[in-house]
């Protein structure tokens, strides 16, 4: 059983904080919240390693799911994705924005990176954060085996971010330390060691090739 200590810890991160995740020290450099009005809502803190390295830290609570209701993940930005329907060569990425905001029904079916995603939820809500409050359309696809998720968000002002998603669990996160640094203040280049920058590049490499391949 999890320990609820863990839980309550990492509900209770902010920008400042600092934890561990399988060995490698992350940094809390944001936190926001989002919700819809049927009750989804998911609360993020953007990670951020020694070297760069950026990961979404999301605990998402869904009431059409109640036997599982809170889900933690681990999310990553695509950069530069390109989108494909089944048996089909075209990028369906320049208009995706218009069309989630359009309200067109979305796609059943995706392909990024070789790998195929179904389509399974849409969200409409509100989301906060320390800079802005917005909304934001989301589109959730998982995969076959329902451990990654793809999700795109499209954004008022024509933004449109895909991220992939994988499952994780709150033991998985150790050594959560309160307000070790101020949110402005980026770790001193100096204070870097290589192992760190060596052990964050490889925990990217490695969910990349998960995504590709797993």
């Amino acid at each position: 059983m999890v320990p609820v200590s863990i839980q309550d810890q990492l509900e209770q991160l902010r920008a400042g904080d600092r934890l561990k995740c399988h060995g490698l020290q992350w940094q809390v450099t944001d936190y926001s919240t989002y919700q819809d009005p049927n009750g989804y809502e998911t609360a993020e803190w953007l990670l951020r390693s020694g070297g760069g390295t950026e990961y979404y830290l999301l605990r998402e609570v869904d009431p059409q799911n109640p036997e599982t209701l809170v889900h933690w993940y681990l999310a990553s930005e695509i950069p530069h994705p390109a989108l494909f329907q089944p048996n089909s060569e075209d990028n369906v990425l320049p208009n995706l924005w218009q069309d989630m905001q359009g309200q067109k029904a979305p796609y059943p079916e995706l392909r990024c990176f070789g790998k195929n995603y179904y389509f399974e939820s849409q969200t409409q809500g509100s989301y906060e954060g320390d800079e802005e409050n917005t909304s934001r359309i989301t589109w959730d696809y998982w995969d076959s085996s329902h451990q990654w998720n793809l999700a795109i968000e499209a954004w008022p002002d024509r933004e449109l971010h895909v991220y992939t998603s994988k499952v994780v669990k709150p033991e998985e996160f150790s050594d959560i330390e309160k307000g070790v640094f101020t949110p402005t203040q980026t770790q001193d280049s100096r204070s870097i060691s290589v192992a760190q920058v060596v052990a964050a590049s490889l925990f990217l490499l490695v969910g990349l090739y998960l995504l590709i391949f797993g």
